[in-house]
């Protein structure tokens, strides 16, 4: 597939519900995205890997590069289905795995934000402790949940697990509910959801199922809204902060254009496309200036921001054209 070109997908998507004594309940919808809506989601999805090493020039467009590369090598299109590409079938399990793994992420940060209203989602191991003396060491890498998600308008946080895989897996399903079971409260409040989503392929289209498991009682998590939010719009901070990345200012938002090459398989030069990345110059100012408290009220207040009309911008402020 090609995720720079403009196209509306449609995924086969089941919500399970299994938060009373009752057993799961399933509900079946065809849920349809743009691809800057994936575009967008894959851009504002941290890779906890990245957090290994200091900013250094151009590492968030490479990060761009590689998280692109992964999703145009895994998918191709078939009208307006995504299909698992024959073109990494060589690959090892394991190299599978890493992709699948951030491909599960990427649909996750997508679809929690479209169907739970979820407008921020970070990865827990990206928020620093409320004190600011480091990352949150909640739990084992293994038994711990991967992402915690927040919704202005309603005050609610949320936490998931995603999980990428070739099948449906049930085994899957119920360690990630496991996972989610540790956390019992964020910020002194019970996490709604509380879920695991998984890709997984169906006769090799791309499908996802949204479980939300029974609550079990789990240990408290806390941290302060800025470290939340510093957490989540890294990424993206250091994108714009790239001098590489040709920052300019027009109609009130500052964009940054970054050039892409596409991922051809034959031996010859690849040709290059652009991506913009957007938002408000107010919230680039805040953010430049880590003032998230000011981050917050922007938001909190429902200011109305503007953007250019071919794009999509997102409940954070950023945009994509």
């Amino acid at each position: 597939m090609i995720l720079t070109e403009d196209k509306t997908y449609t995924m086969s998507l089941e919500l399970e519900d299994g938060k009373n004594d009752s057993g799961l309940t399933n509900n079946s919808i065809e849920l349809a995205f743009t691809n800057k809506e994936l575009l967008h989601a894959m851009l504002t999805c941290s890779m906890p890997i990245q957090r290994l090493t200091f900013p250094y020039m151009e590492k968030r467009r490479m990060e761009v590069l590689q998280k692109l590369f992964m999703i145009e090598s895994a998918l191709e299109a078939e009208g307006d289905r995504l299909k698992k590409s024959k073109s990494i079938a060589y690959l090892d399990s394991s190299e599978k795995s890493l992709i699948s793994y951030y491909m599960g992420m990427f649909f996750t940060k997508l679809i929690s934000g479209r169907l739970f209203d979820v407008e921020y989602l970070s990865n827990l191991n990206m928020i620093r402790k409320e004190d600011g003396s480091g990352y949150i060491d909640f739990f084992n890498s293994e038994w711990r949940p991967e992402m915690i998600g927040y919704n202005f308008s309603t005050d609610r946080w949320s936490v998931w697990e995603a999980k990428g895989g070739s099948n449906k897996r049930e085994q899957a399903l119920k360690k990630g509910a496991d996972q989610l079971s540790h956390i019992g409260l964020v910020n002194g409040a019970v996490p709604d959801p509380s879920a695991v989503c998984m890709t997984y392929y169906d006769h090799s289209y791309l499908c996802a199922v949204v479980r939300e498991p029974q609550k079990k009682d789990g240990e408290p998590l806390k941290f302060s809204h800025e470290e939340f939010f510093r957490s989540y719009y890294r990424t993206v901070c250091e994108l714009f902060q790239d001098r590489g990345a040709g920052l300019y200012f027009h109609n009130g938002n500052a964009e940054i254009s970054l050039t892409v090459p596409y991922f051809p398989q034959e031996n010859r030069e690849p040709e290059e496309r652009c991506i913009r990345v957007g938002m408000p110059g107010v919230l680039l100012q805040y953010l430049m200036n880590e003032d998230y408290k000011a981050v917050e009220d922007l938001f909190r207040n429902n200011k109305e921001f503007s953007c250019p009309a071919d794009s999509y911008m997102g409940t954070d402020g950023i945009y994509i054209r």
